[in-house]
Parts: C-alpha cells; structure tokens; sequence
C-alpha cells in the first residue's frame, strides 16, 4: 500500500469554470463538481472530496486548460 500523497490538488474557484476535465482524469474518482445550491444549480467549480484517497498523480493538474489547480504539498505532522 502506497503511503500519502506528496501533493493534493488545490483549486482556484476564482479560475475554475466547472468543466469537468480534472473530474474526468482523476483514476481515483476523489474530485467532484459542485455548485453552491444543495439542487446543483449555479455555476460548478471543482472541490477534492477525498483528500485521504488522492494518489497525488497530478492528472488532474496536467489536463486543467484554466491553470486553475496547482499541487501543493500537505502540512507536515
């Protein structure tokens, strides 16, 4: 078993416009799309829901057209 990711994706809401491609690059499924309405209406943006099951691969960072993720490391214990 492989031990915590070196660096989780953060997400710039100001520059994510919700398109999903980090969503759909994720092999670990941790990212989702939410909007600010518990419905789902208004303009989606990209949250890490499982920071724990991030395997820091970056995929998500490399496929971002909006350079709206960087990868930062964890604070340390």
């Amino acid at each position: 078993m492989a031990g915590p990711a070196k660096a989780l994706p953060a997400i710039d809401p100001e520059r994510c416009t919700g398109c999903g491609r980090c969503v759909g690059a994720c092999p670990p499924h941790v990212l989702w799309l939410e909007a600010p309405d518990p419905r789902g209406w208004g303009p989606k943006h990209a949250v890490l829901h499982d920071a724990p099951g991030c395997t820091g691969c970056a995929k998500c960072w490399v496929v971002c057209p909006f350079d709206a993720i960087a990868m930062l490391r964890p604070p340390g214990p």
